[in-house]
């Protein structure tokens, strides 16, 4: 069985180019996200801070998000970024994790929570239009508190381009849904060609991020760079090759993706259809409880 989760792209009239600094330093803020929230409207910053942002004149009376993990996010209305289009963010103070007092047996049992599927059969392309695209899954814990300690992308990508990604850990919203405030205090950044031979998945280390969480979240990956993002057909050929590993089964919830940065969540949801079944996308963790 293939299934493949892609959507056409939408032509865009015209392309804003600006770069992302921090007001202090001057020093560029690198892979910032920029778009209109809950549209299919963004990309992200390049390592030095440069974005190229498309748009029609439909959205000219939108506000646009600029943010990047430890600065303060910055809202402006698209007419107004067009017009100045060099923005500095201002750096936040972030708070300290609270101090935990360990108790005997605490954390001694490990597990793996999420979707272990390593098939090549049932497999899930990332639903891009840029930039800035996410794929994730809820990560439901089975005790709290638990520590993360790593998390695992079952990425069949094996073109020579190397592609870059960002980990993401989001804090859920009362009623299940995926908020904009992430847990992670950090970028956390990973390459497709980090992985032996190019091939296998993408396995990263969160220990230095010392994660006791207490709460369920959706856990995942956004492309942030790789690829030429002007050059569309280069993009298409690129989303065309990004796929991971999936499964179907009776439990559990469906996936969320987004097109573009800070785009509108969407849950892929295929019970109608498979009599009660989920798609699973091959991502989960590896934690102590």
């Amino acid at each position: 069985m293939l299934t493949l989760l892609t959507f056409g792209s939408t032509a865009r009239a015209q392309t804003l180019v600006g770069t992302i600094t921090e007001v202090r330093t001057g020093q560029p803020v690198p892979y910032a996200n920029v778009g209109i929230p809950g549209k299919n409207v963004g990309t992200v910053a390049d390592e030095q801070g440069h974005y190229q942002l498309s748009y029609t004149a439909a959205n000219l009376a939108d506000t646009v998000c600029l943010s990047s993990i430890g600065h303060e996010p910055r809202r402006v209305l698209l007419r107004e970024l067009v017009a100045r289009p060099e923005v500095q963010l201002t750096p936040a103070a972030i708070a300290l994790a609270d101090v935990r007092v360990q108790a005997p047996g605490l954390f001694k049992r490990r597990l793996t929570l999420g979707n272990t599927s390593n098939s090549e059969m049932i497999i899930a392309g990332m639903a891009a239009e840029g930039h800035g695209a996410e794929m994730g899954v809820i990560i439901s814990l089975r005790h709290q508190p638990t520590k993360v300690q790593q998390a695992r992308f079952n990425l069949l990508y094996q073109d020579s381009t190397d592609l870059t990604f960002r980990v993401n850990l989001y804090r859920l919203l009362p009623n299940g849904q995926p908020s904009s405030e992430k847990l992670n205090r950090r970028d956390i950044i990973v390459h497709s060609n980090s992985r032996p031979n190019n091939a296998g998945p993408l396995v990263v280390d969160l220990t230095p991020d010392n994660l006791v969480l207490d709460e369920d979240f959706l856990l995942t990956l956004e492309w942030v760079a790789g690829g030429t993002a002007q050059k569309s057909q280069e993009m298409h050929g690129l989303r065309k090759n990004v796929y991971f590993s999936a499964a179907l089964g009776y439990f559990g919830q469906p996936p969320y993706i987004r097109k573009t940065s800070q785009g509108k969540w969407e849950k892929l949801s295929l019970g109608a259809r498979l009599a009660g079944m989920q798609f699973k996308v091959g991502f989960n963790v590896t934690a102590l409880d």
